[in-house]
């Protein structure tokens, strides 16, 4: 739970730090490029600190994540980053975060689990928190249908993204899951930036905001993730990573001048209400009897 909050909470940065960029001319591709290349290169080098055998796992089966990573894992990440570009932050992260709805759907189709009411009632309360976020956005009607076109598929591509690597990254440890993921990352949009341009930043501010987004919000997070994920489930993952959100709030509130308004207090009571419950009923629940 701790490792799935703390990775959102850097995540949540994202939004914030991806406009200091788009600022400098640095398109979407060039920033998750620069993103995945220089995560790689940083988990790899913990990896052989750690003492994490690569190339083992590589003959146990991680390069199918290097798949997930380079089909839905950058194409989830690419309509998330081009959304920001045309949408207001918190309009682009509430459609985004519709995902873990989607996510306990597909929990329930794929793996024949059971759906429990306390999880339906915790999405419930995040969705309505995202909503209050968002609602004087939706009615001053500044929403871009281009931003919508980048949005609206990166909540059930990211669905289908968890799930997968909740099934793959058990399997692993998880800087060997972070490595091989990031190398799809980066192979993908390797291939797009040979394709489109690389850019890169003109400032010392510029190349902090990358290096945080590449380190931050990127190695450390990705490794993150391959260690909560496969531990948590597919759903309570999904539940636990909207903190996410609240950060994104908060930074809004805190670093943009953003006012917090009574619907912001209200969604942000919501949401971490949504979080908390969940994580309680995960702490309250009895543990499986060990095997023999």
């Amino acid at each position: 739970m701790l490792a799935a909050m703390t990775g959102s909470v850097m995540v949540g940065f994202l939004p914030l730090t991806a406009r200091r960029l788009y600022a400098e001319g640095v398109s979407a591709s060039s920033l998750l490029f620069w993103r995945y290349a220089i995560g790689l290169c940083a988990i790899a080098l913990a990896a052989r600190l750690a003492g994490v055998a690569l190339r083992q796992a590589a003959r146990r089966g991680a390069l199918r994540l290097t798949l997930v990573g380079a089909t839905l894992g950058a194409a989830q990440t690419l309509c998330y980053f081009e959304s920001l570009k045309w949408l207001e932050t918190s309009i682009a992260v509430l459609l985004f975060y519709t995902y873990p709805a989607l996510t306990l759907v597909l929990e329930r189709i794929l793996y024949r689990r059971p759906v429990r009411k306390l999880a339906v009632l915790c999405i419930a309360m995040i969705l309505v928190g995202a909503g209050l976020i968002t609602a004087p956005g939706l009615d001053a009607g500044r929403i871009d249908p281009r931003g919508l076109l980048w949005a609206l598929p990166g909540p059930l591509i990211y669905a289908f993204y968890l799930a997968v690597n909740a099934r793959l990254m058990g399997r692993h440890p998880p800087l060997a899951g972070a490595a091989f993921l990031y190398l799809g990352f980066a192979l993908s949009y390797l291939a797009v930036v040979l394709r489109c341009g690389l850019g890169m930043p003109h400032t010392a501010l510029g190349w902090a905001a990358l290096l945080f987004i590449a380190l931050g919000a990127g190695a450390l997070a990705i490794t993150l993730f391959s260690y909560a994920v496969p531990r948590l489930g597919p759903s309570s993952y999904a539940i636990l990573a909207n903190t996410e959100l609240l950060t994104v709030v908060l930074v809004g509130t805190l670093a943009l001048g953003e006012r917090m308004t009574a619907n912001r207090v209200a969604a942000t009571l919501l949401i971490a209400a949504g979080i908390l419950v969940h994580g309680l009923a995960r702490r309250s629940r009895p543990a499986p009897p060990s095997r023999p």
